[in-house]
């Protein structure tokens, strides 16, 4: 991570939490209304620099473990993100005799529009992605 915790923090919390509904400039809370530990992945994959993470932790300062407070309202509320998160899906078959079209028919519904497909002797593959 390129950012400092207070930084990254500072990024994170320009964003309302999808998971727990925690608004801007306030860290995410837990199920039991307590400041959390950590920030909620769906929240802090919404900033570029921070997407390849796998947790990011809450600063010292906002007191995780103890009771929920909201932080202070934000002077400028970000706009909301007109792009869509990627999302990738995956269907396979063990065997070459399975059939791999019920599979690719879910994810067209799903809105996968690109989808890449594999096939050896031993079964077939294929992923899509949500763009």
């Amino acid at each position: 991570m390129d950012l400092t915790l207070d930084r990254a923090a500072l990024a994170v919390e320009r964003h309302d939490c999808p998971n727990c509904d925690a608004p801007a400039g306030s860290a995410c809370r837990t199920r039991g209304e307590k400041t959390a530990a950590k920030y909620h992945t769906p929240r802090f994959v919404l900033v570029p620099a921070l997407r390849e993470e796998l947790e990011i932790h809450v600063p010292a300062d906002r007191l995780p473990g103890r009771t929920w407070k909201q932080g202070p309202a934000l002077a400028i509320v970000p706009a909301p993100r007109a792009e869509r998160p990627v999302r990738i899906g995956y269907a396979r078959t063990s065997i070459a005799r399975q059939e791999l079209a019920s599979q690719l028919a879910a994810l067209h519904r799903a809105d996968y529009h690109k989808v890449s497909k594999r096939a050896s002797d031993l079964g077939s593959w294929c992923f899509g992605m949500f763009l």
